[in-house]
């Protein structure tokens, strides 16, 4: 398929004096003139072109290009199940991680709630002992205050007798 400068340019996405610059390299057997003395490009001088500008060369066999594009497609679904079947094999890795997180949270509460239980049981017994230390204190002090009564009421009947009788204690 012939192609005028300006088309192969804008197919290419360059300016048209570099196709021109290009033209002047390659065969005039690559070239047609139009009635209106515009320059034609035949197939092959628009892939010497593309080669000469770096661009990938067109293959002229459409058969060829069908094949690629299968080949393509196959290769695509290939490489898109690979990546479902690593993306599927992550997921379940991903799970069984977050059944163990869980497992382990579970453990962690489990244990927290025996700790609490036990704290409290602690801090019962220690109520328990403060209040029978306390109860043992007051029967303490209690049975003080009652040794001291004889002793106070002693000391009161002496009070009551009278100076010589204290004196020459009778």
């Amino acid at each position: 398929m012939t192609k005028t400068i300006l088309e192969l340019a804008d197919e290419l996405e360059v300016t048209k004096q570099a196709i021109q610059y290009q033209i002047k390299k390659i065969d005039t057997k690559y070239l047609d003139k139009r009635e209106d003395g515009a320059y034609l490009i035949l197939s092959e001088g628009q892939n010497i072109i593309r080669k000469n500008m770096g661009f990938e060369v067109k293959n002229g066999d459409k058969k060829t290009d069908k094949d690629q594009q299968k080949t393509s497609k196959k290769t695509d679904k290939i490489l898109l199940d690979d990546t479902v079947t690593i993306l599927q094999s992550e997921l379940e890795e991903k799970n069984i991680q977050i059944d163990k997180l869980q497992e382990l949270l579970k453990e962690q509460q489990n244990l927290l709630s025996q700790q609490q239980q036990l704290s409290l049981q602690s801090n019962q017994q220690i109520q328990h002992l403060q209040l029978g230390l306390s109860k043992e204190t007051i029967k303490e002090n209690n049975e003080k205050l009652e040794d001291q009564e004889p002793v106070k009421k002693k000391k009161d009947q002496e009070v009551k007798k009278g100076f010589l009788r204290r004196l020459f204690n009778l």
